[in-house]
């Protein structure tokens, strides 16, 4: 069974690459806990609130479902069985999951993401593309009839499942629709939805009634949705411009290499947990800026490593798990 793969999508690496580098801000965090990390000042708890809150969990969860479609459809040229691949991909996603549960941050993200596609996706597979966006759809208008505020109640984790759900589905969808495929051809669509999603983002923020309203609560879901939209058609906007060469230097390795990273950072966050004390810290300059250096530090990283090898070190046992065989990882040596 061959286990090449079609060419990669820029756009979408960069896309992922935006994901992994703002998921620090939230994960350090709660990774070093409320009671001995810095509390934040009123600009930076404004900002985190309404430009990191929850933002880069959407992107990465959308595009996990975006992946997914990707791999079946490229599985399905080479397997009479692609699906039965996908299950051996995200049974390998579930046990990496639980590594990082017991072993690292605790997280369950991955662990969550691996029931997602075999609950979610799998089934979703099977329909027609058009019926697959409208429980896609559904499934996030649910998610924003939930108006439980409290983390620790039961309304507020069913909540979070179906927002996770839709979103997965979603990124699927987009993939079945092609969009992914030509985006260099969609700049008006892009642009138009930049723009929607702009206007939606500032007018909820400016709207601002109490988030434990039913009003408040919607409110703050489209602004949520909305400002990670605003992320993710800003990317392919900007990558044709002056700026696009640097973006995709810094944020294409570490999306090549998401999972790896992804894991990286839970290491790193629970190891500078445990070791440095940051109570008495700079909130601003311990979230933003130690993410940024971090991020520069992982980016330098990627791009090294890639140049040698194919894929990441966990993104390589992960294909080997897949495919049932090992998958060559060097890359072959230059010639003079």
């Amino acid at each position: 069974m061959a286990q090449t793969t079609g060419p990669r999508i820029p756009e979408l690496d960069v896309v992922r690459g935006l994901a992994l580098a703002g998921l620090p801000l939230v994960n350090l965090a709660l990774t070093v806990g409320k009671d001995r990390y810095p509390d934040p000042g009123p600009i930076s708890s404004y900002l985190y609130d309404n430009l990191v809150l929850h933002r880069f969990v959407v992107l990465f969860t959308f595009l996990f479902g975006a992946s997914f479609a990707l791999i079946l459809h490229s599985a399905s040229g080479r397997t009479a069985r692609p699906r039965l691949v996908l299950v051996r991909r995200l049974a390998a996603l579930f046990a990496i999951g639980m590594v990082q549960l017991f072993a690292l941050d605790g997280n369950l993200q991955l662990a969550i993401y691996a029931v997602l596609g075999l609950a979610v996706l799998l089934p979703l597979s099977y329909l027609a593309r058009r019926a697959q966006l409208a429980v896609s759809l559904a499934l996030l208008a649910a998610s924003v009839a939930v108006i439980e505020q409290d983390p620790q109640s039961a309304g507020y984790g069913l909540k979070m499942i179906l927002t996770s759900a839709g979103l997965v589905a979603l990124g699927a969808s987009a993939v079945r629709y092609g969009i992914h495929a030509d985006l260099a051809s969609r700049r008006r669509q892009l642009r138009t939805a930049f723009l929607v999603a702009a206007a939606l983002a500032v007018t909820t923020l400016v709207l601002r009634p109490d988030p434990a309203s039913v009003s408040g609560s919607v409110l703050a879901d489209i602004r949520l949705l909305s400002t990670s939209t605003v992320y993710v058609t800003a990317l392919p906007l900007l990558l044709p411009t002056g700026i696009g060469a640097p973006l995709t230097t810094v944020l294409a390795p570490l999306g090549r290499m998401a999972l790896t990273c992804f894991l990286t950072q839970a290491a790193a966050a629970v190891v500078f947990a445990a070791l440095v004390d940051v109570h008495t810290w700079n909130y601003a300059a311990l979230t933003f800026g130690g993410t940024a250096l971090f991020v520069a530090a992982q980016a330098a990283a990627c791009s090294w490593w890639l140049r040698r090898f194919r894929y990441g070190p966990v993104e390589w046992l992960w294909r080997c798990a897949t495919w049932l065989s090992i998958v060559p990882i060097r890359r072959a040596p230059l010639v003079a």
